[in-house]
């Protein structure tokens, strides 16, 4: 059926109660995106395709592959062949809640890869409205989950240098503003790129860990320079990998954050 709602997440839970099933038994296809627009002017509703999700119950899996119990009991000439009934039972068994098993694990993953692709396309609508009501020329060019804990989120166009803004000061307060939301309403951190800035940093932050690395190789210690938002975090990461025998930690001195690598101390019994 059609469903049209002032936004996706309306639609499918005007959806949901229509075909009287959970948000997460639910297969849609946008037809239309939502769209604020200015003081009422240009506003779009969400339209969304949607049916019920077909999937074989694992009460009709168990069904289909249940042992019949009906059998008469068998007499067995020697406790030989009764051996051998047995392991061909279990075995039978095993398959059969291996089987069963198996669909279950499917069934999580397939569940936590939809309730995935609808925090995704929520963020992705959201994003899109707050970006055409902006005063720059730039737009969402890939959304994925990075892993299961971050959001990365790649804007580019013609105005993305002016989104960074000089000594990426706009990048940092937009990167903030992202951060407050997702993390708040979804549990996720995020990882932002503008362009080929973030990457851009990547590549320096590279160059400076390898030099710090020397260093700390040679005294056994030391700290980086102050680092900001998601650098201090690539940069944990990556001296982590180098030294995984040494305690790697952020020291916060006043509003300056930076990464401190030493040995690690046991206190004396």
């Amino acid at each position: 059926m059609k469903i049209e709602a002032k936004d996706l997440q309306s639609a499918l839970i005007e959806a949901s109660k229509n075909l009287q099933c959970s948000v997460i038994d639910l297969e849609y296809q946008v037809l239309q995106h939502s769209k604020a627009g200015f003081l009422g002017f240009g506003r779009k509703n969400a339209i969304i395709e949607v049916c019920v999700k077909k999937r074989t119950s694992n009460r009709a899996f168990k069904k289909d592959f249940s042992v019949n119990k009906s059998f008469e009991k068998p007499v067995y000439k020697n406790t030989q062949n009764f051996k051998k009934e047995a392991e061909t039972k279990n075995t039978f068994q095993n398959k059969q809640r291996y089987a069963v098993k198996n669909d279950e694990i499917f069934d999580n993953f397939y569940k936590e890869s939809r309730v995935n692709s609808d925090i995704l396309e929520e963020i992705r609508i959201n994003l899109e409205n707050l970006l055409e009501n902006s005063c720059f020329s730039i737009a969402v060019v890939e959304l994925k989950m990075l892993n299961e804990n971050c959001v990365f989120i790649h804007l580019d166009g013609e105005d993305a240098a002016l989104m960074i803004g000089k000594e990426a000061h706009r990048y940092k307060a937009f990167s903030y503003l992202l951060h407050n939301w997702i993390s708040a309403k979804y549990n996720l951190s995020i990882r932002l790129e503008i362009a080929q800035f973030l990457e851009n940093q990547k590549q320096y932050l590279q160059e400076y860990i390898q030099t710090i690395s020397h260093k700390i190789r040679v005294q056994g210690y030391g700290q980086t320079k102050h680092f900001d938002g998601v650098l201090i975090k690539i940069a944990l990461e990556q001296l982590r990998i180098e030294f995984p025998n040494k305690y790697v930690g952020i020291k916060q001195n006043g509003e300056q954050r930076f990464i401190i690598v030493n040995d690690f101390y046991k206190k004396d019994e």
